[in-house]
């Protein structure tokens, strides 16, 4: 759930706008050989991946309107390689492979998705600088990055990586869903039908639908009548601020200061506002980040706010996202819990759902992403 007023938005297009609302309340195929259930930019990317895999027919669902949860309200930045010291190998892998696949989309979709390049910079102690050695890191001593950025105050050094790059996340999902042969927005499933291990049925606000298979993509795992599912997820709420047009121009995403936008504003921000469950923009929250932002730059100070918004993230308590079949189903799977990686991780998440249903076997590195991980917790 997105909460406030998102830039994303206000980038986009008439035409762009329309995509998210489009199919409203109809649902145009009762029988499709796969349903996505979720109209986020996972659900989006899974339903593209299985209509270019050539599964058959592919409806997607959506209760509101497409990009109204998590995704409206993320970052959109695709930067896989700081993920090198907190994730394990096989997520790191999955986040370039994604990266990547965003590039093949921009070049393949038409109208392109939105793919704008950049490189990174994360701000370090000096001390830092012989912590690690990584091949696609270049370490920057502080009087290095002072020259990169003009204007910081902070005297750090830092981490340059190069050839990273960002999306307006809701441009994104709106050039993927335009390429889609059926969505219906303001949908709703509410409950399956089991037999088996197959699931036959899943009944929605407009009507009942028979799929051959079934990919659930609603940012935590879903809970409808007649789904035995058991995954431990939270939410956890985080507030995003956009400036006025800035007169400090940054040449990269600086962390954790900011991201330059196209029109040079600033978006910053991003705080982790645990046990704060409260579907409101907190003012002391976006003025903290403000003052944090004023802070790195001074030259910022009198800036205004143009956009300030809040947004809850699906997370399981490891961090990682969940990529797997249903257990005890033949013919469903879900993905969820992606956390702060959602947009990055869409492309890549797709293909591999994708892969799944047409093999009807895991991916080589599917246990990374098994909900089985969980099972000495208790869960299933």
């Amino acid at each position: 759930m997105t909460v406030g007023s998102a830039i994303w938005r206000d980038q986009l297009t008439r035409e762009e706008l329309a995509v998210l609302g489009r199919g409203a309340g109809v649902i145009p195929d009762l029988r499709p050989d796969v349903l996505v259930v979720g109209g986020g930019i996972l659900g989006v990317a899974a339903a593209a991946a299985c209509h270019e895999a050539g599964l058959g027919s592919v409806l997607l669902i959506e209760a509101g309107r497409l990009g109204a949860g998590a995704t409206g309200g993320a970052t959109g930045l695709l930067i896989p390689e700081p993920h090198q010291w907190s994730d394990p190998e096989t997520f790191v892998d999955l986040e370039r492979a994604s990266l990547e696949r965003w590039r093949y989309l921009e070049q393949v979709t038409p109208g392109g998705v939105g793919l704008v390049e950049l490189d990174w910079i994360g701000l370090v102690p000096e001390s830092g600088l012989a912590a690690s050695e990584h091949p696609t890191v270049e370490w920057l001593t502080a009087s290095q990055v002072a020259t990169l950025v003009p204007g910081l105050a902070w005297h750090l050094a830092g981490a340059l990586v190069r050839h990273q790059a960002r999306v307006n996340p809701l441009r994104s999902l709106a050039s993927l869903a335009a390429g889609l042969p059926a969505v219906a927005t303001g949908v709703a499933a509410t409950a399956v039908s089991v037999r088996g291990e197959r699931l036959t049925s899943v009944v929605t606000s407009a009507g009942t639908v028979e799929p051959g298979a079934v990919v659930f993509a609603t940012g935590m795992p879903p809970v409808l009548d007649g789904l035995e599912l058991n995954v431990p997820s939270d939410r956890v709420k985080g507030h995003l601020l956009v400036t006025a047009p800035a007169p400090v121009r940054l040449p990269c995403t600086v962390a954790p200061v900011a991201t330059p936008l196209e029109d040079g504003r600033l978006l910053a921000g991003g705080t982790f506002d645990v046990g704060d469950q409260s579907p409101a923009v907190r003012s002391e929250v976006i003025d903290s980040i403000l003052i944090s932002l004023r802070s790195a730059l001074p030259g910022l100070r009198g800036i205004g706010v143009s956009h300030q918004w809040c947004c809850f993230r699906p997370r399981h308590p490891d961090r990682r996202p969940v990529i797997d079949r249903v257990p005890g189903l033949r013919n469903a799977w879900l993905t969820s819990g992606h956390f702060r990686t959602g947009i990055l991780n869409a492309p890549a998440t797709g293909m591999a759902l994708a892969r799944w249903l047409s093999a009807d076997k895991p991916p080589p590195e599917a246990g990374a992403w098994s909900i089985s991980r969980f099972a000495d917790r208790g869960y299933h």
